[in-house]
């Protein structure tokens, strides 16, 4: 009974939460900020989001959705086409495959996870541009973009409890 109650809350706006969170993301990294010293070193905070609603919300976060967004990252940022939405892909399958150990952990566990995750991601990145563009491009670009990332997940994991918690209120 609860869960038709809550399939139905998440159709509409707040259904669709989750990817409107994931696209304001997505976007604010292709913004150009001028610091000086993060030009190459933006965080992934689309990894961040992808990561956060296959743990907490992956029916709203399916692999059509996650590709859609990587599509569209790899658009944005000029990068090799595919890259972001395949990269994107393995995350959501590996943390979907993975939830039980993921959900109802305390934050610490979620974010080793995502460490380790980022790091990987981190190195594909790596690697994949390097192959695409036929040379070798700078690890420590991404080490650092990966370093960075995790450093900012605290913060986009609470702002995406605020949203999730937008879809708890409704089914209440």
């Amino acid at each position: 009974m609860n869960m038709g109650l809550e399939i139905k809350s998440e159709v509409g706006f707040r259904g669709a939460l989750p990817f409107l969170s994931t696209l304001v993301l997505l976007v604010m990294m292709q913004l150009q900020y001028r610091v000086f010293f993060l030009d190459n070193l933006f965080p992934f905070l689309s990894l961040a989001a992808v990561y956060y609603w296959c743990i907490f919300k992956p029916q709203l976060m399916p692999v059509s959705v996650v590709f859609l967004l990587g599509i569209l990252q790899d658009i944005l940022s000029g990068g090799p086409l595919g890259m972001m939405a395949l990269l994107l892909v393995l995350v959501r399958i590996f943390v979907v495959w993975q939830s039980s150990r993921f959900l109802e952990r305390e934050f610490l566990f979620n974010w080793l996870g995502f460490i380790f995750i980022t790091l990987a991601f981190g190195l594909g990145t790596w690697v994949i541009a390097s192959i695409y563009l036929k040379q070798s491009q700078n690890f420590w670009d991404s080490f650092g973009q990966s370093m960075v990332t995790i450093a900012v997940f605290p913060v986009v994991f609470l702002t995406l409890g605020w949203v999730r918690n937008l879809l708890v209120k409704e089914s209440r």
